[in-house]
């Protein structure tokens, strides 16, 4: 947990009397080289209202009074917005745009209300402080007008246009997509800006993309700094300065990868000792070469994970060493850490040993190719060897994932899409992206390794950065488990453990709602994220669970390899267990964020290509599934994963939402509709600016209510 939580809880609890700062400072036992860090922070938490500092200098926490008006606004398309206040017993409320008072979205406000509850309506209220500032940078379209401008931004998170004075335009042309930094937020008018960056007209080739990319403050380039660094990593492999190194090069090992990969992190290698099986897990040996607070390693920490958007890349290192030296390229002298696991018949690693080591690839494989060979039994390859070890690798796949099934590990079979995409933005083609054998045993391979390691530290009883995932609340488990019941299925039991989602899995498997149950479920979980305490992984049941097997792509992962080398080196008595505690917590608040990030940029480019490969189908029929019903529309998605709504809600049709049963009846003709639903819809419009697609409603199979 980090301090501003820490700070939070303690102030929350029933229990607690009121300190000043510097009793606060001793109670969380600071030493004097953070105070000054945590008094910033108690300092932050009241300017941010979450704690209140009284003229004795004494911290209080908030009374309800002051929590019910206080909190986030959420700006709705219409330009009228929503107060979701702090206290969770106070309800949203309504503020119509002429009472943001310049209140944009996710700002902390402060808010007076107007008008009460009425029956079926919200409260209403006016704000009348802004606490905190969410927005500083904006990505829209820039309209030019005589003298000056403005920038209407793509999301809907601010409550006006932002004016442009001409100076500051940096001679940005009408329709041209533009990155403005807000400067100044006048009590009266639009907020004014300047423009910092012109990614071009809003037609020209990829700028669609681009400005996506911006919105989530990404990059698609390196520092001039982080640039010049790379240019001096070395390009080979020094043998002669590896002794302290396991030389595993003569030892059979492969890589296997998607066909267009370029950077493989990880490879494997088999043996067979008796009863046993050995694996050998090799992860490239990142942290060699991107030493602690260099311009690399600074960049990379910043950027967090790499971020994957169909024809574009944006890589969290650059390519010298991406797809470089630290790629296992094959019959290439690679340094790697190798995890070498001895597994029993019944998929449990009975010993382990970690290596620095220096291993050279035989062979670099492809998904597809392995896939026809195991599921096709299709004669791919001639080396035996390799058939051999192909064998080995299948037989104890098997063996790790019935055991994985056995302690009720969630296995999700939602439908993933595969977007074909050309190099000149062009969407050819949008599927089902199909995984296959070879996929889910690499899977399983990387999961027994990142388990092996988390055991590790638990065992050591020494820090270090776990992925944890939380399991659901009680009120999403409810709402799932309602929805199954509308769908068909009768879920009992008040409390559901991960094998009682992987027996509704099961139950679900190769029926009509199969993808839909699977995408509901995964909506009931938490989120995964970081943290620097053991906690349990829900999803996979398992005691402790950490990141090891992806340091190319994932920076908690090059986090996890320091320690291990410092684990292997013998360093562990010479690090500040406090120290390294408390800079974990803020690693993994930093790395959870960052990931979250680069996950909504990869939706949002997503349903960008959706909507442009969509755009040609405008007025053309097909068949979907009901994902889900609000009381504003029916959300369906077709055969392809791509999901459209009918916006009921303005259309000439009477519509009534029934929340309880999570469906809608049309009044006019008494159709109802559900969750679940095949159905008929027409391609009505696209709007690629906002990304929605807009369906009109067909037909259905429904159930007559007059019956």
């Amino acid at each position: 947990m980090n301090f501003k939580d820490l700070i939070i809880n303690i102030v929350n609890d029933k229990n607690y009397k009121p300190m000043t700062i510097d009793e606060m400072l001793r109670y969380l036992d600071c030493d004097k080289y953070i105070k000054k860090d945590v008094k910033k922070i108690i300092k932050k938490l009241a300017k941010e209202n979450e704690i209140k500092i009284s003229s004795k200098n004494k911290i209080h926490p908030l009374s309800n009074d002051d929590k019910s008006l206080m909190g986030e606004i959420s700006l709705a398309q219409g330009g009228y917005g929503f107060f979701i206040s702090d206290n969770k017993e106070y309800k949203d409320v309504f503020i119509s745009q002429n009472n943001l008072n310049s209140a944009n979205d996710k700002d902390r406000v402060k808010i007076e209300i107007i008008k009460e509850k009425e029956y079926g309506k919200n409260a209403e209220g006016k704000v009348v402080e802004i606490l905190q500032r969410n927005t500083s940078q904006i990505v829209g379209l820039y309209k030019k007008n005589k003298g000056f401008g403005f920038v209407i931004s793509d999301k809907d998170n601010l409550s006006s246009d932002i004016y442009i004075d001409e100076k500051f335009s940096k001679k940005a042309k009408n329709n041209d997509k533009v990155v403005c930094e807000i400067i100044k937020y006048p009590k009266n008018g639009s907020p004014e800006g300047r423009i910092v960056e012109v990614l071009g007209n809003k037609n020209d080739f990829n700028v669609d993309v681009l400005s996506i990319i911006r919105s989530y403050g990404l990059k698609d380039n390196f520092s001039k700094k982080t640039k010049k660094e790379a240019v001096f990593i070395e390009k080979e492999v020094d043998i002669s300065k590896q002794k302290d190194r396991k030389d595993l090069r003569d030892l059979f090992t492969v890589t296997i990868d998607g066909r267009d990969s370029k950077d493989f992190d990880d490879a494997i290698s088999i043996e067979k000792d008796k009863e046993d099986f050995i694996l050998y897990v090799h992860i490239a040996d990142v942290s060699h070469y991107v030493k602690e607070n260099s311009e690399i390693d600074k960049e990379a920490y910043q950027r967090g994970n790499s971020t994957y958007l169909y024809n574009i890349v944006l890589p969290m290192l650059p390519e010298e060493l991406s797809n470089g030296i630290c790629s296992l390229n094959p019959n290439e002298n690679r340094l790697a850490l190798s995890l070498k696991m001895k597994i029993n018949k019944l998929g449990k690693v009975v010993d382990y040993k970690i290596y620095k080591s220096m291993i050279k690839s035989n062979y670099r494989l492809v998904y597809d190719d392995i896939n026809d060979y195991l599921d096709n039994k299709d004669k791919v390859y001639d080396d035996e060897i390799l058939i051999e070890k192909l064998e080995l690798f299948d037989k104890l796949y098997k063996i790790l994932k019935n055991k994985r099934e056995k302690r009720g590990a969630i296995d999700f079979n939602f439908t993933e899409s595969q977007i074909d995409v050309n190099e000149k933005g062009d969407v050819l083609n949008i599927s089902i992206f199909e995984r296959g054998s070879a996929n889910k045993m690499i899977e399983e391979f990387m999961l027994v390794s990142n388990e092996t390691i988390a055991s590790l530290f638990a065992y050591m009883d020494f820090p270090s950065l776990y992925r944890i995932h939380e399991k659901p609340k009680d009120e999403k488990v409810e709402s799932f488990k309602n929805i199954l019941n509308t769908l068909g299925y009768n879920i009992k039991g008040k409390e559901l453990h991960p094998k009682d989602f992987q027996e509704i899995l099961k139950e679900v498997s190769g029926k009509d709602d199969e993808s839909l149950v699977n995408m509901l479920m995964l909506r009931t979980m938490r989120k995964a994220k970081y943290a620097n305490y053991r906690d349990i992984h829900f999803g996979l049941a398992t005691k402790y669970y950490t990141h090891f097997t992806a340091p190319i792509r994932r920076y908690p992962d090059l986090i996890v390899h320091r320690l291990v080398k410092d684990f292997v080196d013998n360093k562990f008595e010479n690090i500040s267990q406090s120290s390294l505690e408390k800079q974990l917590a803020k690693n993994a608040e930093h790395l959870s964020i960052t990931e979250r990030n680069s996950e909504e940029c990869e939706r949002d480019v997503e349903d960008l290509y959706k909507c442009k490969y969509m755009k040609k189908y405008i007025g053309e029929k097909f068949q979907g599934i009901i994902s889900s019903i609000t009381d504003f529309g029916i959300f369906i998605e077709l055969e392809n994963t791509v999901e459209g709504c009918f916006m009921y809600k303005f259309s000439d049709d009477h519509f009534e939402y029934i929340e309880q049963k999570l469906s809608c009846i049309n009044r006019d003709n008494n159709k109802r509709y559900k969750i679940g639903q095949k159905v008929l819809i027409e391609v009505k419009n696209v709007d690629l600016e906002k990304r929605n697609i807009d369906f009109d409603l067909l037909e259905g199979l429904f159930e007559n209510t007059s019956k």
